[in-house]
């Protein structure tokens, strides 16, 4: 795994790019009757740089050059057994999302959407390191998927001790919370395979 102050200088040099497209979406869904709260907003701000923070300790745009390579790991839970350290990391490092998506948009409110897209946000994952930026492991899918159901019953326990008053703040209103979800996850890849490795490595020049 990469050292903590790389992970941050990473993941920041792309989230940048998203605080500017993030205030133009929240102004365009006020101008148009769907205004969000303010702390809807600001759970939004950091889901985005949680997910900038995931694809950065996936390896992604570790690299400017793309090349198809692939490693690819089918044997399941043998690399659970050899590295239980990666696995549990691994694990730790999805509980946000099923954490966030739930308290953020009503779509999200059963374990089966929040498993369907841990699963799918993680194989997007191993795809993409297959174009130099890592290896594709079966073990990450399962473990992955597995921490996006621990996140979303860390979640349940949170919504039933929190006021209703502030998960309603939570919430999304008039809004599309899987095509939102979408856009933020393919916007934040393309900064992270093209403007991301551009500023770390001309920009602040990093190795």
């Amino acid at each position: 795994m990469l050292p903590i102050s790389d992970i941050i200088i990473r993941s920041i040099s792309g989230y940048v790019f998203i605080v500017p497209i993030l205030i133009l979406y929240f102004l365009y869904l006020r101008k148009s009757g769907r205004e969000q709260s303010l702390l809807h907003i600001a759970a939004v701000f950091v889901f985005c740089y949680y997910l900038f923070g995931i694809l950065t300790v996936a390896g992604i745009g570790y690299t400017s050059t793309i090349s198809f390579s692939p490693k690819i790991s089918l044997i399941p839970f043998l690399g659970m057994i050899t590295g239980p350290i990666d696995t549990i990391l691994n694990l730790i490092l999805f509980v946000p999302l099923g954490v966030f998506l739930p308290f953020l948009y009503k779509k999200y409110h059963h374990i089966k959407t929040v498993a369907l897209t841990g699963f799918l946000f993680s194989l997007s994952v191993e795809i993409v390191q297959m174009f130099g930026w890592g290896s594709s492991d079966i073990n990450d899918l399962i473990i992955n998927t597995a921490g996006a159901c621990l996140g979303y019953w860390i979640y349940y326990l949170l919504s039933k001790a929190l006021p209703n008053n502030f998960r309603k703040k939570l919430q999304s209103e008039n809004v599309n919370g899987t095509v939102e979800v979408l856009l933020f996850v393919i916007y934040i890849y393309m900064v992270m395979v093209t403007v991301q490795p551009w500023v770390i490595h001309d920009v602040l020049n990093i190795g």
